[in-house]
């Protein structure tokens, strides 16, 4: 069922929690609501719930109007980050609840069936307190599907959870999604979560969706700085428009400090209007960069941007390494070189070449603070 959120809005006495917003979330998607704290994902998420009153706006549910409708008439569910499990009852009837509440004789094969789908059948008869912490979550998950509703609702269902086991409920989630193909709505403050499992997100600062799109869109042509700090690590390099080539669709920028040109696509140059003369702050992802020891750097492939540097630090984080390179166009730079074949000359102290091909730059408008979003991870 699609949910559509028309100039939704949430005011505080004279806070705005969430202002003025226009979503649509299509019918059958995993959909994430992507922040840090205080920037209104939950108050949004408990609007469609009918948890909190808006303050102006509509929500639509296919073409009905549940603005006004109180939490129990609205054909949503929500499972919160605290399960709410009823430790006195065992799983089969934790889940069977909202069916006997309404009234429904026959249970057990909906039960049954439910328990399957989250793979829980042989623990029917434990209590909650017997089960781990992703089991409860998949009781939870069970409870809420049985009712059939049209969306479900998810506030951090995965926060209590420790890392590992958090990273296999996300694959679960999915799995669930997938195959009951109703809607999800899912909130988290969890970059790497709202990446695995949505198939859209909206990042929202302050109240406001910041950007909107598929993960891997949002990752690759971030449109803001807080977007591009906020979603992973992003290098921002200080630089000015040299070149508007129209015939090959490409920028030349020339950064302080910097041996020659840097290159990128035009169509990833998010800075509107932007022309000779104008200064643009230039990303890339360190996963995106290349190092080469200053010794071999003849061996540097033609066309690729380039950058010189002084490796300040070294970092071995198992399946990759981090190094953090003082270069004169930008202090600080991060790079990550998977953990296959490690040149050991690579360490504090050593000159490199930096390199990465032009079509993995990014350019943003240098008017934001390249800082945005660093705090909020």
């Amino acid at each position: 069922m699609t949910i559509t959120l028309s100039g939704l809005s949430k005011t505080f006495g004279d806070f705005t929690a969430v202002h003025p917003l226009d979503l649509t979330i299509p019918e059958g998607s995993f959909f994430a609501l992507l922040g840090a704290s205080g920037c209104g994902k939950t108050t949004t998420l408990r609007m469609i719930a009918g948890l909190e009153e808006p303050t102006a706006g509509r929500i639509l549910l296919g073409e009905e109007d549940i603005t006004r409708l109180p939490p129990h008439k609205r054909p949503v569910n929500t499972v919160f980050q605290n399960y709410a499990l009823f430790p006195h009852l065992d799983i089969q009837e934790n889940v069977a609840f909202g069916l006997r509440r309404r009234g429904v004789k026959s249970v057990k094969k909906q039960v049954e069936e439910m328990l399957d789908l989250v793979q829980l059948g042989e623990l029917a008869r434990r209590k909650p307190a017997q089960l781990s912490g992703g089991q409860q979550q998949r009781v939870a998950l069970a409870r809420a599907l049985i009712n059939r509703p049209r969306v479900l609702l998810l506030d951090e269902p995965l926060g209590a959870l420790d890392l590992k086991l958090r990273r296999q409920m996300q694959l679960e989630l999915k799995r669930i999604q997938t195959e009951v193909g109703i809607t999800f709505v899912h909130v988290t403050h969890d970059q790497e979560e709202a990446m695995t499992m949505a198939d859209r997100v909206a990042v929202m600062y302050g109240g406001r969706v910041e950007q909107l799109g598929e993960p891997a869109e949002l990752y690759e042509n971030p449109r803001s700085t807080f977007v591009a700090n906020f979603l992973g690590t992003s290098n921002l390099i200080e630089a000015e428009i040299t070149t508007v080539d129209a015939e090959a669709d490409e920028l030349q920028v020339k950064a302080p400090g910097a041996d020659g040109t840097l290159r990128l696509p035009a169509a990833r140059c998010a800075a509107e209007g932007a022309g000779t003369g104008d200064r643009v702050l230039v990303g890339v992802r360190p996963e995106k960069i290349s190092l080469t020891h200053k010794e071999d750097a003849g061996g540097v492939p033609e066309g690729r941007n380039r950058l010189t540097g002084r490796i300040r630090d070294a970092s071995y984080l198992g399946v990759s390494l981090q190094y953090v390179i003082d270069t004169p166009a930008c202090p600080e730079l991060t790079v990550y070189e998977q953990n296959v074949e490690r040149d050991t000359r690579l360490a504090p102290g050593a000159e490199v070449v930096l390199h990465w091909q032009p079509s993995h730059s990014f350019a943003l408008d240098a008017s934001q603070d390249a800082t945005a979003g660093e705090e909020a991870v």
